[in-house]
């Protein structure tokens, strides 16, 4: 890429992440000002956000790099940062990606509630991705890649050789653990769909369901059912990604297309994520006082016919 097209991928990319990041600050802000972080199932959605916006805080900080010069030593370790932040919120982001689909498989499927097992999550997807992000360093793998910095595919900047080491870390350090992701996300998602369609159509329910409470049961699945949104969005937003990236690696050259969208999907993470959160949020709030103003209304209904009988009963 030429400097002044790189400035303008650059431009386009950075303020996208910054946009994407002020959504995650406003989505999160409505999670504390409700006080819903005091229940686990908006904590999940809560991580998923936190996740995005580091991602996105990491894409708005590559802004650092317009008019990148090579030959400065600001540049260059501007671009060794953020490439190695890029790398940890990326991966912060797939782990509790994977996570969430778990917490919500196992209740959907076996009906376990694990949140027991929240301080796993957020260690392990907090602290797990610091042993990672540093392995690049090792090889001097983190360089300047298209307009922004990350690890890198090519030697150079003119894309003439390819850089075998960084490439055997993409697809160890990044594309296993998406490529792991996906396929975990897509098989959890179909059974537990499958899961809930049987039991919705089948009037047979075993004796552990039968513990549980139907009723119970039905309201705890319709609580985490919307949290199948994070796995979901975050599958369609890495298609293009993943193939950018790898169409790069087996091929002598970029498409512009997968480029294209790369750009322009990817650093909307933020965006889509505090989307999902802040809808789910204006759900429940609609349906509480949906629910408020039924139990009002029953509740008089009530009080009215009582009232009726007890004046019958005294004539």
């Amino acid at each position: 890429l030429s400097l002044e097209l790189r400035n303008q991928v650059l431009l386009a990319s950075g303020t996208t992440g910054i946009f994407s990041f002020l959504c995650c600050v406003v989505a999160v802000s409505m999670v504390i000002a409700l006080r819903l972080y005091i229940h686990f199932i908006y904590r999940l959605a809560m991580y998923q956000v936190l996740a995005s916006l580091f991602f996105s805080m990491s894409i708005g900080l590559a802004l650092m790099l317009y008019d990148y010069n090579e030959d400065s030593l600001y540049d260059y370790i501007s671009c060794k940062i953020t490439a190695f932040l890029l790398q940890y919120s990326v991966t912060v982001k797939i782990l509790f990606i994977i996570w969430l689909t778990f917490h919500l498989f196992s209740y959907v499927v076996f009906f376990k509630n694990l949140k027991r097992l929240e301080w796993l999550y957020i260690s392990s997807s907090v602290i797990g991705p610091l042993l990672i992000a540093w392995i690049p360093f090792i090889h001097n793998s983190y360089g300047l890649v298209g307009a922004w910095c990350s690890i890198r595919s090519w030697r150079d900047d003119c894309a003439t050789e390819k850089y075998i080491e960084g490439i055997i870390e993409q697809f160890v350090l990044l594309y296993g653990p998406a490529f792991l992701m996906v396929g975990l996300c897509v098989v959890a998602i179909v059974t537990m769909l499958s899961v809930l369609l049987y039991r919705t159509y089948n009037s047979y329910y075993d004796e552990q369901t039968l513990l549980l409470g139907r009723d119970q049961r039905k309201e705890v699945i319709k609580q985490l059912l919307p949290l199948l949104a994070y796995p979901i969005i975050y599958l369609l937003i890495l298609i293009f990604p993943l193939a950018s990236r790898i169409y790069s690696d087996v091929s002598t050259h970029v498409s512009f297309i997968y480029f294209v969208f790369h750009v322009v999907l990817f650093q909307l993470t933020g965006f889509f994520s505090s989307m999902a959160l802040m809808i789910h949020l204006c759900s429940v709030q609609r349906y509480k006082r949906w629910k408020t103003c039924q139990d009002t209304t029953n509740s008089n209904a009530h009080t009215m016919e009582t009232s009726k009988h007890f004046t019958s009963y005294t004539n």
